[in-house]
């Protein structure tokens, strides 16, 4: 420990984070596997991996104590039991899952919900706790135990919810598109989240391919190279017309495939003449600590389904409104999907740039009256509000004056937070520089345009932004020729006090503490560059004066941000080798009177800090910091760490004042009743589900007994 630790400080902090698969024994995915042979999980996205739940336990006065857990759903187990390179030769091998981009899928059974996001606390009136929800973009949520870590239950059968695949690929383990930041009132004992999908013609531009691959990796591999082979120096017109034919014809030039291709035929025919396509829709889930839950469909103001182009990583809410959003965060199938050769470069290149397309350079919200969800409702209308900036978080002010919503916004210029660093990516501000191959799988934090954070003021009845009292914060922290100052480059993460909290809300929220993440020249990849260097998009900077201040650099900052007047009132700056990832309010035990409420605590962050050892390298620490919120600018008053403690990339965090054992939930799903109705309903051979049931009896519900 360095400093001293706060008297005054208690509760407990749970912190999400990734933390590799069954088979990598954490992170870094490593290059090979044990026995020497190439590890298919090499250079995977960090984001990409089983959540390890972080407690942080300042109860017990002068210690803290920590505790991690792995989140382990029946997905978990399935993944265990079919491992190749856990259990060699294991009669379910074929049924294995893979790291194929954002999403860890398994062809024959599903996806993983692999519950490592966020964390969303819940008390109703019935309880003497905080009930604890782990969540995930891709998954249900799940309740944990937040005392020992273990899952309790998942939230809503899975019969209820809604699969983002069309609707003829039921999988025993669907890919529930939702969002990972469900909200909770304290007040009305409410917990919204959502459903959504799209439509079938949208998703089998991305699904065709890839059933191929895996059906004859060894052929595909060989025809994909001779089609890049025939790309080089081709037109662009040329190159479409080309790729067009070769994933048109696979199929059929493949001995192999035939059957797949008439059956994808017999699917295409059914596509278009009966109704099996998933719609574009949301639907907006409420639960209230019961086994069922509450549905109704969102529409536009025409009575259209809403068409999320994207992903709703964040939902809020309001007194009379629940505010949802289709964020600018690429988790759909063109990141999902688009990893599945990590060992051929050339082709793992090539659909990347055949799938991956460029974000909005706006955001769209959509407004719906509480008041309207009602039990009976079907179709429920929501306003639409076209922000002009692009949108991953934010927060709203609970009070809603005269239908008058505020919103505290991040906004993340002509950046890609889905994008990763890959072995093969070349460094647009650092040419003769490779990428750091320590550093493969984080995020490719290279921004395109500085960020800004916003606080945004809606008529809710109109759908209109109220100026001029809407104000965006945008600082590039310049002087004297070098970044040294507040700024706003790389917007991430925030919080502030009673942020996520299940005993009240926040009517009006004064100040929020910001991560920025910076410049660095080791970050931004060629390709991100040329993705958002379009002079067309609405940007501040151009693609060229980006470079510049790129290679100028910018080391991640910990802000304040006073709401009213949208200034920075206190900052602090980290080192260059000193990666600060997650924040989380934690208020004083014992309050000081002269100070504001909001600013009357700790901010605890986690920091992976590198001590040089060499040229251009580094041995890096895993560790806890605790600053003052009323004195940024003082540093850290306590560092924390241990040879034990260990994160590769944590991300969201929730403080609750305890955080005790609670009795099993009445709303607890049966797991065998629950994951039978998938497999029974899976449209798949009776073999093959047979051989899926077999697996969850033996391999599975034995740990839910």
């Amino acid at each position: 420990m360095e400093g001293s630790m706060p008297t005054d400080i208690f509760g407990i902090v749970f912190i999400n984070s990734a933390c590799g698969t069954v088979n990598s024994n954490g992170l870094p995915f490593k290059p090979n596997n044990p026995d020497g042979s190439q590890n298919q999980e090499y250079g995977s996205p960090l984001i990409n991996g089983d959540g390890m739940m972080i407690r942080v336990d300042f109860t017990q006065p002068g210690e803290v104590i920590v505790k991690t857990g792995i989140l382990k759903p029946p997905c978990y187990y399935a993944d265990l039991a079919t491992s190749p390179q856990l259990n060699p030769g294991n009669e379910w091998q074929d049924l294995a899952f893979h790291n194929m981009g954002l999403a860890r899928i398994a062809m024959k059974m599903g996806t993983r919900n692999e519950l490592n996001t966020a964390i969303t606390p819940v008390k109703f009136n019935k309880d003497n706790a905080h009930r604890l929800l782990a969540t995930f973009d891709a998954g249900r949520p799940f309740e944990f135990d937040p005392q020992h870590l273990n899952l309790l239950t998942a939230i809503g059968e899975n019969k209820i919810w809604h699969s983002g695949l069309p609707p003829f690929l039921k999988q025993p383990l669907a890919m529930i598109l939702t969002t990972a930041h469900p909200v909770f009132d304290p007040y009305t004992q409410e917990l919204f989240t959502v459903n959504f999908t799209k439509s079938n013609k949208q998703l089998m531009k991305a699904t065709h391919i890839f059933d191929v691959m895996f059906k004859d990796a060894d052929w595909f591999k060989k025809e994909f190279n001779k089609l890049i082979g025939w790309l080089e120096g081709k037109s662009l017109q040329e190159q479409i017309k080309h790729t067009q034919r070769f994933l048109g014809t696979i199929h059929l030039r493949s001995p192999k495939n035939k059957n797949l291709w008439n059956w994808i035929k017999y699917k295409w025919m059914q596509f278009y003449h009966r109704d099996i396509s998933n719609e574009n829709g949301v639907k907006v889930l409420r639960w209230m600590g019961t086994k069922v839950l509450d549905e109704w469909s969102i529409v536009d103001e025409k009575g259209n389904g809403i068409a999320i182009d994207y992903n709703m990583h964040q939902i809020s809410l309001s007194r009379d409104y629940l505010i949802l959003c289709d964020t600018n965060f690429k988790f759909t199938l063109d990141v999902m999907i688009n990893f599945p050769f990590q060992h051929e470069p050339m082709i793992d290149k090539f659909i990347r740039s055949l799938l991956s397309g460029v974000m909005n350079d706006f955001s769209t919200l959509y407004l719906v009256p509480r008041a309207s969800l009602v039990p009976g409702a079907k179709n429920v209308i929501a306003t639409t509000v076209h922000l002009p900036v692009e949108t991953v978080h934010f927060s709203a002010n609970y009070d809603n004056p005269n239908n008058t919503i505020t919103l505290h916004t991040a906004h993340n210029c002509s950046a890609c937070p889905a994008e990763w660093l890959r072995s093969y990516d070349t460094l647009v501000a650092a040419p003769n520089k490779s990428v750091n191959l320590e550093k493969l799988g984080l995020i490719a934090i290279g921004e395109m345009d500085i960020g800004k954070i916003g606080k945004i003021v809606i008529n809710a009845k109109s759908g209109s932004v109220v100026e001029p009292e809407t104000k965006y914060l945008q600082l590039t922290g310049e002087s004297d020729g070098k970044i040294d100052g507040p700024h706003t480059w790389a917007v991430g993460l925030y919080t502030y006090r009673d942020m996520l909290s299940s005993d009240t809300n926040v009517a009006k929220i004064k100040n929020v503490f910001w991560q920025s993440y910076g410049l660095r020249d080791d970050s931004l990849t060629t390709y991100v560059y040329d993705l958002y260097k379009d002079p067309k998009r609405s940007r501040t900077y151009s693609a060229e004066e980006m470079l510049k201040f790129t290679q100028m650099g910018a080391r991640f900052v910990l802000q304040c941000v006073e709401t009213d007047n949208m200034e920075v009132t206190d900052f602090y700056t980290f080192d260059k080798e000193q990666y600060f990832w997650s924040l989380q309010f934690i208020p004083k035990s014992k309050a000081q009177s002269e100070i504001d409420d909001s600013l009357n605590g700790y901010i605890l962050t986690t920091v992976i800090t590198g001590a040089p050892f060499g040229i251009d390298q580094y041995d890096y620490t895993c560790e806890l910091w605790l600053f003052d919120a009323n004195n940024l600018s003082a540093g850290p008053v306590c560092k924390l760490a241990h040879p034990d403690l260990s994160f590769g990339f944590t991300i969201h965090s929730v403080w609750v004042a305890e955080a005790i054992t609670v009795p099993a939930p009445e709303y607890a799903l049966d797991v065998v009743e629950d994951y039978n109705y998938m497999i029974q309903i899976a449209s798949t051979k009776d073999r093959l589900r047979q051989r899926i049931q077999s697996l969850f009896d033996q391999k599975v519900y034995p740990h839910f007994k």
